[in-house]
């Protein structure tokens, strides 16, 4: 295999691997809650005021949606919380138990919401505590999620010309070492 080839395989493999770390590390960023949330919003479930922060509002579609519940005031006592995210009627698609963890700062919970098509979804939250279970559904709208962003479609776009350079390329490699070896 010519030499020229190796180094444009190892930019490329260079390159890609580049590229999977970023979206990787996008991914990653998508879903960890900004320190100020979007929405804010108070609910009572059952006997338990509550607090619901958003991190992304409307939410994008196929994205796990941030959230935070803490309850007011802060309780002495731990609550347990359970949320699942359902679609309202119309919006074609399954209910899903989200994950959560405690926030031992505030007495709450944070989680990820998965919201997996665009239209109005609700946050089912369901807490248990010492006054007994309470239940409160938050609504949330998602839209369509982001288009392809510019720097990607020009790369994927300008792939054949990529293609045909590295092809030229290789050509007048390998008549340089033809007329070297003098076939």
């Amino acid at each position: 295999m010519p030499q020229a080839l190796q180094r444009i395989l190892l930019v490329l493999g260079i390159l890609a691997l580049l590229g999977l770390l970023t979206e990787i590390g996008l991914a990653v960023a998508a879903t960890i809650p900004s320190s100020t949330p979007a929405r804010v919003i108070q609910v009572s479930a059952g006997p338990y005021p509550l607090t619901v922060r958003l991190y992304k509002d409307p939410a994008n579609a196929g994205v796990a949606l941030p959230f935070a519940i803490v309850p007011l005031p802060p309780m002495e006592q731990q609550l347990s919380f359970d949320v699942t995210s359902f679609p309202a009627e119309g919006v074609d698609a399954t209910p899903i138990h989200n994950s959560l963890s405690p926030d031992l700062s505030t007495g709450g919970v944070q989680g990820a919401a998965e919201i997996t098509v665009q239209g109005t979804w609700y946050l089912h939250v369901v807490v248990n505590g010492p006054s007994g279970e309470g239940a409160v559904d938050v609504p949330i709208s998602a839209v369509a999620p982001p288009a392809m962003p510019k720097w990607l479609g020009w790369l994927i776009g300008l792939l054949p010309f990529y293609g045909m350079l590295i092809f030229l390329l290789m050509q007048s490699s390998s008549k340089k070492v033809a007329r070297e070896t003098g076939e």
